[in-house]
């Protein structure tokens, strides 16, 4: 089972419930053991592409979305997934599914750790959207990722922020806006279960000077890289890749500050 499986299980498992078809009502349908849809929708079996395009023609799915979901049938044996900008459906439902995220950023707090102004700003001085209804959307979308802070059973949350971070004042020259999102993070810091910890500029070079990443583990799926830029998102599971993160949170383990050194760090600024 990998990403481009789960994705699809998803997705039919979407259309199914908005039908409000059940896997026993969609056999019936589709002449096909439930054990088979069931298998389907869990991304434990690739469909071959006669049966995938009956079970996306039997949902109703036409167009954009029947080539979307039959490429990713076609492709379910690729591990990882490249995918277009904005379109957060993948990195929500390995979220909502974690039980461990650990994450580096080197120039800006991470969307799980923003306030509602910090996010606002930053989305109208890096350009991505201009009207006003548009950032309210992406503002929205955000905060809303944001319950996983406090889900029940607890997600272990390690952060890595370089100190950069947390000086870049994002604004537009209004204090509050980082003094709120400064005093967020030190609250944040109080929870057992969120680690903050800051990697201190004096100590130069660092092992994660590549760029910010997102590891993201579950006891439902193998650990998922999650890698974001201006045009798409990665998201990577080979094992190799998955080793090579990890040695980078190792070495960043060793020179950040610790939490409570971070906290105080944080607090003075």
């Amino acid at each position: 089972m990998n990403i481009r499986s789960r994705q699809l299980g998803e997705r039919l498992l979407q259309r199914m419930a908005e039908k409000r078809w059940g896997v026993r009502e969609m056999s019936r349908r589709l002449e096909v053991s439930a054990q088979w849809v069931s298998s389907v929708t869990r991304g434990q079996v690739r469909p071959d592409p006669v049966r995938l395009a009956r079970f996306l023609t039997e949902l109703g799915v036409r167009g954009a979305e029947f080539r979307e979901l039959m490429a990713l049938g076609d492709e379910m044996r690729k591990p990882g997934l490249l995918e277009k900008p904005l379109q957060l459906r993948t990195l929500i439902w390995h979220e909502e599914r974690a039980t461990a995220i650990s994450q580096f950023h080197g120039c800006l707090v991470p969307g799980l750790l923003q306030t509602a102004d910090y996010a606002r700003n930053l989305i109208s001085e890096i350009g991505n959207a201009t009207e006003p209804d548009h950032i309210d959307e992406l503002v929205f979308a955000r905060m809303s990722r944001q319950v996983i802070l406090d889900k029940q059973p607890r997600v272990a949350f390690e952060f890595y922020l370089h100190e950069f971070v947390l000086r870049l004042p994002i604004g537009r020259g209004a204090p509050e806006v980082m003094r709120g999102q400064l005093g967020h993070l030190v609250r944040l810091s109080d929870r057992s279960h969120v680690s903050i910890r800051v990697v201190p500029a004096n100590r130069g070079g660092h092992p994660a000077m590549a760029g910010h990443f997102q590891l993201i583990e579950s006891k439902d799926f193998t650990p998922v890289i999650h890698i974001d830029s201006e045009i798409s998102s990665l998201f990577l599971e080979e094992t190799p890749d998955v080793v090579a993160y990890r040695r980078v949170l190792g070495g960043l383990d060793q020179i950040a500050l610790d939490r409570a050194e971070s906290r105080r760090f944080i607090a003075d600024l």
